[in-house]
């Protein structure tokens, strides 16, 4: 008789995750709006809860420390407001101004390199030059479009983040009434499992939102400078760009050099080898003394896994996929680690 209660039991929560399945998947655009909110509220209470607890230990109450991170983080805003806000703003709309005129100075460029250097190569290399060519334009018009709509789809989340400082202040605050309201719903026996799990999880996701947030702008200053010295224009753009893309391993620094070699290469050749040298430089710095620096312990996760999560997070779920594949991984190689693998 337990036999078939225990079988019940457990049919009934298949039954029960194949439905929730179900929901999300049809669901899932209001879902994600759902979740963005949340998603952006634990990666900022991941980067404020060392503040607040480092005061917490001087002896000021945890409200009052997370009001005073607050009032900081408001100055620091407004500042980015007043002097670096315009800055990207201008940026932002001189740049799309000028793409129609970048795109034809490219192909000029692009068949200048086509008559002065392959003009005597055979004809069937032409030809293949001129269909890549082609290609390439129809790429950047989409790659164009895209990103229009990607700020277009930003704006209308705007309203739905502006929810996210609230969400975070109450799960800074209520961090202990949290975790001890999640132990409620735990029983007895697999507390402690749980409660480990947790713990472990709160530690990779802790080291690699924080660490990856402080390399990224480091790398955001560094190319910005770089490329400033270079006079490349829409530095300060794309050396934001180069920061965020950096969060994404192996592809992302190669994704965040093509503008900056493409605005290169408007002025001059060895501009656009500049930007490119610019680029590589800053990675090594990035990956031979930053981030052994700030990263105290990585994901530990295999370059091949790392590989392939970024590749099913792109198909399934675009740059965002990209962004969430590696930690999601590393969260569920943890979770693997302590229940199969616990000695």
């Amino acid at each position: 008789m337990r036999i078939c209660k225990g079988y019940i039991k457990y049919i009934i929560w298949i039954i029960i995750s194949i439905i929730a399945l179900y929901f999300f998947y049809r669901n899932a655009n209001k879902i994600k709006e759902i979740l963005l909110p949340l998603l952006v509220s634990v990666i900022l209470a991941y980067l404020i809860n060392p503040i607040v607890t480092y005061l917490e230990r001087k002896g000021i109450k945890r409200v009052q420390s997370i009001i005073i991170v607050y009032f900081l983080l408001m100055i620091v805003l407004s500042l980015f407001a007043i002097f670096i806000f315009p800055v990207i703003a201008n940026e932002i709309s001189n740049l799309f101004k000028m793409i129609p005129d970048y795109v034809s100075l490219l192909t000029y460029k692009i068949n200048n390199i086509k008559n002065d250097y392959l003009s005597y190569l055979p004809r069937e290399f032409n030809n293949i030059f001129a269909k890549r060519a082609n290609m390439f334009n129809r790429q950047m018009e989409l790659i164009i479009d895209r990103a229009m709509q990607g700020i277009i789809s930003m704006t209308n989340h705007l309203v739905n983040l502006i929810l996210s400082p609230i969400i975070t202040f109450y799960l800074l605050k209520d961090k202990e009434a949290l975790k001890n309201g999640i132990n409620q719903f735990i029983p007895q026996k697999m507390r402690g499992s749980f409660l480990k799990i947790l713990k472990d999880i709160d530690y990779v996701l802790s080291n690699y939102i924080r660490s990856q947030i402080y390399i990224s702008l480091i790398v955001t200053i560094l190319t910005s400078i770089g490329l400033m010295i270079l006079r490349v224009k829409y530095s300060l753009l794309i050396g934001i760009l180069a920061g965020i893309l950096n969060i994404i391993p192996y592809f992302g620094p190669i994704l965040g050099s093509i503008p900056a070699v493409v605005m290169g290469l408007m002025d001059s050749f060895y501009k656009g080898i500049w930007s490119f040298a610019i680029f590589f430089l800053v990675q090594q710095i990035e990956s031979a003394i930053i981030a052994p620096k700030i990263m105290s312990d990585n994901v530990d996760l295999h370059p091949i896994t790392v590989i392939i999560a970024l590749l099913v997070g792109e198909q399934f779920f675009g740059v965002l996929g990209m962004l969430l594949s590696v930690p999601v991984v590393a969260v569920a190689k943890v979770i693997f680690k302590d229940i199969f693998m616990e000695v």
